[in-house]
């Protein structure tokens, strides 16, 4: 097999490097499983959260609506029915519900998610532990990944360690959704392909096809990264039509044949997708999709909350910080595509760029925020961690960079991480953070609930009843148990008059007028929820 130009300047031995590397590593990858599992409870459980646990609970939202949208008064802990395992639903109506209300999300994660907590409960910590297992996996197949691309120890070493403390990923493997194992497919998928290119057998390439049903299961957006690959394969081989690329289109209509069934449920039920996926079509200015994709870039190795109501002093200290992170990603793909050969740098292109691609345009020309959704542009991000781990391996060991100049490129990588284990360590003790939405105004407005005296909480179904049945659930996990409420069926404005405090929530203004009408007391505004 061809070597990259690099690949005797990577792989020289420095003992003294070796030694600080290894120490420095070991304490990176402890820092990395400790922060991916540490105060797993901690966060608030957001609306898409909730959401993942009454998938797994294998209610649907039509149930709960009719169920619970008939006008009685009930405890606020009735709504975690919908949020818990139970005799009444299985597997089976976990997976219906995702095809009937849900199809753009594949079920893999679910499914693995609810044998999950059949094992270890149903608490917040433990569904999210599964995500934090899936991002502890990527780990080692991020090391296979370069060690296959660059055939380099030490690149793939520091590949690891930049992943192991990325606050991105750290955020993300906290979170009880799938996007922690689509890093971990993404991966994984990736070393298999340019295993089976190497060893270019049956058995390579059938693993490879099993990778690739896998990853459409785990994630849809998963076919950005195969057709990554097979621009890959294609520019690889010269277009040539050989066994290599024969072996890549047998693995990818392999996988689309084990993804037909899930592509018939697709399309039956894609005027649901269509609902729940609106709010990509929402238009904003090209100076907030520029703001957000500075920010998103820099989320993958600094994070310390990016919140507006900071002080300007903070903002001041985090511009050169991000200059620096934006100079170094730059710089690396430049060094990347300038010092290696076509098959290493065509990879982590095509990984990282073909997303971009895909997303970028539609937001340019037709407006949207696809481009700036961060769960969307996993493949970007990834490609990016593993230029800069080799703009550094390289800055740390060429002969053409003196001894001092290798000393401070250490110090660098040090820096680089550093500033990861700080942003984690700011992270774990929040009560929220940017990838929770506007979940967090629920913990003042629990507060409130939770310091009244017999409350009841009203509110009534609308236009967008999937962020408000979220934020109902979202309450329910911080509510105390005294609080009870109401959900107004259609035409039905009677209040009850039996409680201390009565809250409206999110109560469409027609309701809330025929509210105001049939009440002695008028309405006093203590929170106003954002879109």
């Amino acid at each position: 097999m061809e070597l990259p130009k690099n690949c005797d300047r990577l792989n020289s031995h420095n003992p003294s490097l070796d030694k600080w590397l290894r120490v420095l590593i070991v304490v990176v990858l402890v820092l990395g499983i400790f922060f991916r599992f540490a105060n797993l409870g901690q966060k608030i459980y957001w609306i898409d959260e909730s959401y993942t646990s009454l998938r797994i609970s294998g209610y649907t939202e039509s149930e709960l609506i009719q169920e619970v949208g008939d006008g009685q008064v009930r405890n606020i802990k009735y709504l975690q029915k919908y949020q818990r395992l139970n005799s009444e639903k299985t597997l089976v109506d976990t997976v219906k519900g995702l095809a009937l209300e849900e199809p753009q999300l594949a079920p893999l994660y679910f499914v693995a998610t609810r044998f999950w907590v059949q094992l270890f409960g149903d608490s917040v910590a433990v569904t999210r532990s599964m995500s934090a297992v899936f991002s502890l996996l990527a780990l080692p197949c991020m090391y296979w990944l370069c060690l296959e691309l660059f055939e380099s120890s030490l690149t793939a070493w520091l590949a690891v360690s930049l992943l192991a403390v990325s606050p991105f990923q750290i955020v993300y493997a906290q979170e009880a959704r799938p996007y922690s194992l689509f890093v971990l497919v993404i991966l994984l998928s990736s070393a298999v392909l340019l295993r089976a290119m190497r060893l270019k057998t049956n058995s390579s390439w059938a693993i490879y096809a099993a990778t690739v049903a896998l990853g459409f299961y785990s994630h849809l957006l998963f076919a950005l990264v195969l057709l990554g690959h097979g621009i890959y394969v294609a520019i690889s081989e010269n277009l040539r039509f050989n066994k290599t690329v024969i072996g890549y289109l047998l693995a990818a209509i392999a996988g689309f044949i084990a993804l037909s069934p899930w592509t018939v449920v697709y399309l039956k039920n894609s005027q649901n997708v269509s609902h729940k996926t609106a709010w990509m079509f929402v238009k904003t200015p090209l100076s907030n999709l520029v703001k957000h994709w500075v920010l998103n870039i820099t989320k993958q190795f600094f994070d310390v909350g990016f919140y507006s109501d900071l002080p300007r002093l903070y903002f001041l200290f985090i511009i050169p910080v991000i200059l620096i992170i934006l100079i170094i990603v730059g710089y690396s793909f430049y060094l990347l595509l300038s010092q290696t050969e076509r098959r290493v740098w065509l990879f982590v292109m095509t990984l990282t760029w073909v997303t971009v691609a895909i997303f970028l345009p539609p937001d340019l020309i037709r407006g949207g925020i696809r481009s700036i959704n961060t769960r969307y542009m996993i493949p970007c991000y990834l490609g990016m961690q593993i230029a800069v781990a080799y703009f550094l391996a390289v800055k740390m060991t060429s002969p053409q960079v003196t001894m001092q100049l290798q000393k401070l490129w250490r110090l660098a990588l040090a820096a680089l991480l550093s500033i990861g284990i700080i942003s984690c360590c700011i992270y774990l003790p929040a009560d929220y953070w940017w990838n929770k939405g506007r979940s967090y105004m629920n913990i003042p407005i629990a507060r409130t609930l939770n310091s009244a005296s017999r409350p009841l909480l009203i509110t009534d179904w609308g236009e967008n009843n999937v962020n408000k049945l979220g934020d109902l659930f979202c309450l329910s996990y911080l509510i105390n148990s005294q609080a009870n409420f109401l959900i107004l069926p259609p035409k039905m404005v009677e209040i009850p008059q039996d409680f201390n405090e009565i809250f409206l929530y999110a109560v469409s203004t027609k309701s809330k007028t025929e509210i105001e009408k049939n009440t002695r007391n008028g309405i006093q505004t203590i929170y106003e929820l954002k879109n």
